[in-house]
């Protein structure tokens, strides 16, 4: 069955995407336009109660007090980091929103930094903080990653394997930081009984069974 998906799609929609054909997902069920259609649209109010906070946020950083306490400002940093997540996988062509959030991260960074004057502590968890800043925006440039962070729970936890063992090795890898090795050990047992099932069922999926050996070869390296 063709479906007419969005060529930029949201998250919603970008899951189905994922779905549609896919034996991974053979629990689920077919995919069908009028959930296309439905998670379009729940994409598009999605996405404008993103834009009311993202400028409520962009004007409470915009009047901080130069006096501001660095605690505040570190909870600023961490809940534009958050907006960053969600702005990477929303619908349409979006580059400008994840730029200026990045600028003003970047901002807030400089902020803390020049802050610090001569505490030699305080400047080692700023450069720590910083370290985990880079590699946070550096993997949100996944879609996988941003849909996982989404608060909005667009993938559940009985969709998360056959998810991820349909993705890139890139994007595996990248969204693997965000579970703990425990985590994935658990994982590691789901993909093979999932994959187990699916094969016992007559059906042969190569690349996924790569997946699902990549992630065990990484976390024996953990």
């Amino acid at each position: 069955m063709t479906l007419n998906f969005s060529v930029h799609p949201g998250p919603r929609e970008r899951q189905l995407q994922r779905k549609h054909n896919n034996l991974l997902f053979i629990a689920a069920g077919p995919v069908t336009q009028e959930q296309v259609q439905t998670a379009q649209r729940e994409d598009h109010s999605a996405m404008q109660r993103f834009m009311e906070r993202f400028r409520e946020v962009v004007q409470r950083t915009v009047k901080l007090d130069k006096q501001v306490e660095t605690d505040d400002l570190l909870k600023l940093k961490a809940e534009l980091e958050q907006l960053y997540a969600v702005s990477t996988g929303l619908p349409g062509e979006q580059t400008a929103i994840p730029d200026a959030i990045r600028k003003l991260i970047g901002a807030i960074g400089k902020t803390l930094l020049s802050s610090s004057k001569t505490d030699a502590h305080f400047i080692e968890k700023l450069q720590e903080d910083e370290r985990h800043t880079t590699l946070h925006l550096h993997i949100c440039t996944h879609a996988i990653v941003s849909d996982i962070l989404n608060p909005d729970a667009i993938i559940g936890n009985n969709e998360l394997m056959p998810t991820l063992l349909s993705e890139s090795e890139d994007a595996l890898q990248a969204t693997l930081m965000l579970f703990s090795p425990e985590q994935q050990r658990l994982m590691v047992e789901e993909g093979e009984s999932l994959l187990k099932q699916i094969e016992a069922e007559g059906h042969h999926l190569p690349m996924a069974r790569q997946r699902l050996s990549q992630m065990e070869s990484w976390l024996s390296q953990a």
